[in-house]
């Protein structure tokens, strides 16, 4: 068994299906789930330049390259982020993302109920 888990900055990401909320084309995004963690899913994500929005599961993550602003519809908060921000969302906030150059995160988060294998 390795330790290693996977490389953060070239971990493939596999294709997601975000669409700008500017222009209703497709945002290309990726994801790679990298282990379970304490009860936590670990996982790279990342996006190129665009405006997307969606609901939160809770997360933190820490940007490791690119920037982005994200708007919070509940607080109306709009926070910029950059390489070695730590944030953290909780469950069912809606955010959009405004991706200024291509961005990549690593997250700790806690898998929506519906994707949860019963224990």
């Amino acid at each position: 068994m390795s330790q290693h888990l996977a490389n953060a900055l070239t971990a493939p990401l596999d294709p997601e299906n975000y669409i700008s909320l500017d222009h209703g084309t497709r945002v290309p995004t990726g994801a790679h789930f990298v282990t379970e963690f304490a009860g936590a899913a670990v996982g790279v994500w990342g996006a190129d330049p665009g405006h997307i929005g969606g609901e939160t599961t809770d997360e933190i993550f820490v940007i490791l390259e690119g920037r982005a602003v994200i708007t919070f519809e509940d607080t109306r908060e709009t926070i910029t982020v950059g390489p070695g921000d730590i944030v953290r969302l909780f469950a069912g906030q809606r955010n959009s993302w405004r991706t200024i150059d291509r961005l990549r995160k690593v997250s700790f988060y806690i898998p929506p109920a519906k994707n949860r294998d019963p224990a």
